[in-house]
C-alpha cells in the first residue's frame, strides 16, 4: 500500500473495495434519521477512483476507525471494468441488500462473513475476465 500512498495519482489507485461496519449500529445518514439503520456486520461493495481515501471517508462517516474493516479487492485501470464489476456484484447480492424506509434497496447488505464475500467476488472477477 505504501507505493500508492506515495503516488496517489497512480492509475492503480482505483478499483473495487469491500467495507464492513463493525460498530454497534447507527443511522446511515444522521441528517435523515429513520431512512436506513446500519447494523453491526453490515457490508458494502463499492468502487473508487481514489482507494487511498476510501477508508478515511468511511471513518469520517461512522466517526471511528475502530468501526470499519476495509478490504481492497482489486486495483484496476479500466473504469469500464470497474463499473461493470460493481454492477455484477450488486446483482449477485441483490437479495442481501438492505431496504430503506422509502422501500429502495441500499448498497449496504445484511451482515455476512468477509471470507464468503471475497470468494463470491473472486468468482465474479474471474468470470468477468474469462479466467478459469
Amino acid at each position: 500500500m505504501r507505493y500508492f500512498e506515495e503516488n496517489p495519482d497512480s492509475t492503480l489507485n482505483r478499483g473495487l473495495y469491500l467495507v464492513k461496519y463493525i460498530g454497534e449500529g447507527q443511522e446511515d445518514k444522521p441528517n435523515n434519521p429513520g431512512l436506513l439503520f446500519i447494523e453491526k456486520g453490515s457490508c458494502k461493495f463499492g468502487q473508487s477512483l481514489n482507494l487511498i481515501g476510501v477508508k478515511k471517508r468511511y471513518v469520517d462517516h461512522f466517526k471511528s476507525k475502530d468501526d470499519i474493516e476495509m478490504h481492497i479487492l482489486a486495483r484496476l485501470r479500466d473504469i469500464d471494468d470497474i463499473n461493470e464489476l460493481e454492477k455484477k456484484l450488486h446483482n449477485a447480492f441483490d437479495s442481501r441488500r438492505l431496504v430503506n424506509s422509502n422501500n429502495r434497496k441500499s448498497e449496504w447488505m445484511l451482515p455476512e462473513d468477509i471470507g464468503t464475500l471475497k470468494k463470491e467476488f473472486k468468482k465474479i472477477f474471474l468470470n468477468h475476465f474469462y479466467v478459469e
